[in-house]
């Protein structure tokens, strides 16, 4: 072969390794996560909305990023922008895996999960839409809010809906009858996730006990915070509570003021100077590339007889707590969701996928090598010809293998929440254990949610109150 034949595969292999959000993406992520830890929310919101601004697979995913920090840099209509944008992008992507989307899949087969368009799971989108509607309540737009925590309601349907087979197992070893084990397994038989919806609200809608058994069957799977959040929301505005409180109470069995109101809820009492303080705290898990190398027998000589696979898969990477606890007016705070762990559950889900692509990827690599290894040694005496060819194969390495690392990194490890009786001089005081104590003054009266953002124990906390008793 030519010389110049090998300079062309050379560049066209390189090529691949530079395509969008293979790898600059892990260093943009750095940059984000030095600037969150410094407690500079306002410069990290620019980069990722920039970010955002730019199109290709890794617009959604910079998008929710940007609506998380505006949230934390006072900008609740940033916010509710970004966050728009995101969600019409997981929208569309969804929308692609049912048809049009084989391209995206081939693409990712054929180079690696990088160029496919960020597509998250269950968690994430939930947590997307309830900051949107978070970032509503803070424009003082309650109509708006409730309708991001209805979408917030039918992405965690879905995500039950997905995982309708480890539900029904779990509702299982919880004790439920063998009707109501039924019916969720029925529920989650047809394409229609509102079916397991019907039959959860259905169950909800009896007696209490009935109810969190059936709840307490998704927990591992549930987000008990957005479920708490919408049916405050709900309750204090006089809707119909979709159960939401219910929800919440089975999911977080250890927070007393979840279950203080779902019980008053169910007995029909209305909120009246009520305080609801919500501290998202720390950081849940970020992916990581974590690299894998084994030997093979090389056919055609590498080294000694062997050869090496390699590539990258990425892993989870905990990271720590801001506090240990946290009190507010001398009222302890207690976990009411444990994102962390849902994290882990949802990445082990998606793990078998992940490493399947990229051993099929690396096989296919090294076959090529291989043969191109072998076809050089009997077709040329080229020198240069070994020696482009293994400059090729390792750019293609580089961009066949990289690790897709995108995932909600802006999420929260742990919420924290308690409810109190409105203090009579309007004043609050949040106090994190080894931390910095918080003063916030409240409105005359009224329901009020108290938003607290505490990512790093160093960094400052964001907080809004919202105003729950307002009308548009």
């Amino acid at each position: 072969m030519r010389r110049g034949g090998w300079f062309g595969i050379l560049v066209g292999a390189a090529s691949l390794a530079v395509l969008p959000g293979c790898l600059s993406l892990g260093e943009r992520l750095e940059e984000q996560a030095a600037r969150v830890a410094a407690g500079d929310y306002a410069a990290a919101y620019a980069d990722a909305a920039e970010d955002a601004g730019e199109s290709g697979a890794d617009g959604p995913f910079w998008a929710a990023e940007a609506g998380a920090l505006a949230l934390m840099a006072g900008d609740p209509a940033g916010a509710v922008d970004n966050l728009d944008a995101a969600d019409n992008g997981f929208n569309a992507v969804a929308r692609r895996r049912f048809g049009a989307g084989a391209a995206d899949q081939a693409a990712a087969v054929a180079v690696n999960d990088c160029v496919m368009p960020y597509a998250p799971e269950g968690l994430d989108r939930v947590f997307a839409n309830l900051y949107k509607a978070l970032a509503y309540g803070a424009l003082g737009e309650p109509g708006a809010m409730r309708v991001e925590l209805n979408r917030a309601r039918r992405r965690q349907q879905e995500w039950f809906f997905r995982c309708a087979d480890d539900i029904a197992d779990a509702s299982d070893a919880a004790g439920l009858s063998a009707r109501e084990a039924e019916a969720a397994r029925k529920a989650a038989g047809g394409p229609e996730p509102k079916r397991l919806a019907a039959a959860v609200a259905e169950a909800a809608a009896e007696e209490s006990a009935r109810a969190a058994r059936l709840f307490g069957g998704l927990r591992g799977f549930g987000n008990a915070y957005a479920a708490h959040v919408a049916g405050v929301v709900r309750w204090c505005a006089g809707d119909a509570s979709l159960n939401d409180l219910a929800m919440a109470a089975a999911l977080a069995p250890g927070n007393a003021a979840a279950q203080a109101d779902a019980a008053a809820a169910r007995a029909g009492a209305a909120p009246e100077g009520r305080v609801w303080v919500y501290v998202e705290d720390g950081l849940a898990p970020r992916r990581v590339a974590r690299p894998f190398t084994l030997p093979y027998p090389s056919l055609a000589g590498h080294g000694r007889g062997f050869g090496t696979l390699s590539f990258d898969v990425p892993r989870l990477e905990n990271r720590p707590a801001a506090a240990r606890a946290y009190a507010v007016n001398g009222v302890a705070l207690q976990p009411l969701a444990d994102v962390e762990a849902l994290a882990h559950d949802q990445f082990d889900r998606a793990w078998p996928g992940i490493v399947t692509r990229q051993v099929a990827r690396t096989v296919v690599r090294v076959a090529a090598q291989e043969g191109g290894q072998a076809a050089i040694r009997h077709s040329t005496d080229n020198a240069l010809a070994p020696l482009l060819f293994g400059l090729a194969m390792a750019a293609a390495d580089v961009a066949t293998n990289a690790a897709d690392v995108r995932c909600a990194d802006l999420l929260p490890k742990t919420v924290w929440m308690a409810a109190l009786p409105r203090p009579k001089d309007g004043r609050l005081t949040l106090s994190p254990a080894g931390g910095r104590a918080l003063s916030l003054t409240l409105a005359p009266k009224g329901n009020t949610l108290v938003w607290v953002r505490r990512p790093t124990a160093a960094g400052p906390a964001a907080v809004m109150v919202l105003d729950l008793d307002r009308k548009e």
